[in-house]
């Protein structure tokens, strides 16, 4: 009777869930509990999935994620043994009054379950922090990695710059080369020797090469040159040549040049109307002794015949200088040298001497050449040339 009553008792029918883990997230529809290991390693099979191939660093922190995930499951594996040894242990008791107190144990599986709430948010926080690291580091990797790829795209872009211009340049690049010489020259030659002829032609040269080139880029360099050209072909043209050669005859007579020799006057005749007496003689004897003449103009010193000498090296350095004036074109220091020289033939030469005569209008016919010719601008072509072509090499 007791038995039979004891069957019929709460206590023998089937346990409920006292922790109410029916309706707690994670459980299946039979009531039965997922297992917080298999939601772990799910996690973090996850993130490997999704990590991909992934640099040293990012390995290390993967395993390290895996190994705490792991040491968190199995604590909650072992706090959920825990509850479910305690759940069973109060199924076996009697079950309490309705009015009664509750038993310790329910207090217990409160407490556990509330440990593992907090154990399965610590491992939230956990597997959440470790992810942020991860991908923190993943970060810095891959701009370590970007780095890396411009600096390399970058050294070889070096490198190839490098191996072109180490490299041997083209027959083109040789022509241009060829012609910015001789613009350059031509300009030299017209600005530091004013030598029209000479850069004429060298700019001639130039446009004979570019029309080899036959390059349609290079159109304003040659029209420049075309310009260049025709402005020397204008310029008034001056015999240098000519002209040092007549400056060169002229020295070659210097030393047969006579010198001026003083001129004398004859003196006054004496007044025979002063009488004949006694006194008159002694005043003509007394005028005699003592003349007073009145010279008009400028006197000019007579040279010594030993010192004609160095009036000839004189005149020989003025016309040496007169014609290095001429073939620079420097007017100036030019005509100074000529009329140094016309002043010093008509001081102390004489001026009825044939020689004299010839070589004074042969000067003063020089010395009224015009050297000062304007020369035009050709460094237009040269700036064109590197425009189109680049600075030289």
């Amino acid at each position: 009777m007791n038995r039979d009553s004891d069957s019929d008792r709460p206590g023998d029918a089937e346990p409920r869930d006292p922790l109410g883990l029916d309706d707690e997230p994670g459980h299946g529809p039979g009531g039965e509990a997922d297992d917080p290991s298999d939601r772990a390693p799910a996690a973090a099979g996850a993130h490997t999935a999704d990590a991909g191939p992934r640099p040293r660093s990012g390995r290390l922190l993967g395993v390290l994620a895996l190994l705490l995930a792991l040491a968190a499951a199995g604590a909650a594996g072992h706090l959920y043994y825990e509850l479910i040894h305690l759940q069973r242990a109060g199924a076996d008791r009697p079950a309490p009054a309705a009015d009664g107190p509750a038993p310790a144990s329910a207090a217990a599986l409160e407490a556990l379950r509330e440990e593992l709430r907090d154990a399965l948010s610590d491992v939230d926080r956990r597997l959440a922090s470790l992810g942020t690291a991860e991908a923190e580091a993943l970060a810095a990797v891959e701009a370590r990695q970007a780095e890396a790829r411009d600096a390399l795209a970058q050294s070889l872009r070096s490198a190839i710059a490098e191996a072109a211009e180490a490299a041997p340049p083209d027959s083109r690049e040789w022509r241009l080369a060829e012609v910015r010489y001789l613009l350059r020259i031509a300009n030299h030659r017209l600005l530091m020797e004013r030598d029209v002829s000479g850069a004429l032609r060298l700019l001639e040269a130039a446009d004979t090469v570019l029309t080899d080139l036959d390059d349609f880029g290079l159109h304003e360099v040659r029209a420049r040159l075309a310009d260049e050209i025709a402005a020397l072909e204008s310029v008034a043209t001056t015999d240098l040549q000519g002209l040092f050669l007549r400056l060169e005859a002229a020295k070659r007579d210097l030393d047969e040049l006579p010198l001026r020799k003083p001129a004398f006057t004859a003196a006054p005749a004496a007044d025979s109307a002063a009488g004949d007496g006694v006194w008159a003689a002694i005043q003509r004897q007394l005028a005699n002794l003592v003349r007073i003449k009145r010279l008009e103009g400028e006197v000019k010193p007579l040279l010594a015949p030993e010192e004609a000498v160095y009036l000839e090296l004189n005149l020989r350095l003025m016309l040496e200088r007169a014609q290095l004036a001429a073939l620079r074109e420097e007017q100036l220091m030019y005509e100074e040298s000529l009329l140094t020289a016309l002043t010093w033939i008509e001081r102390y030469l004489d001026a009825d001497a044939p020689a004299v005569t010839r070589l004074h209008d042969e000067l003063e016919a020089l010395a009224g050449v015009d050297l000062a010719r304007p020369l035009p601008d050709v460094s237009g072509s040269l700036e064109a040339l590197r425009q189109a072509a680049g600075p030289a090499p």
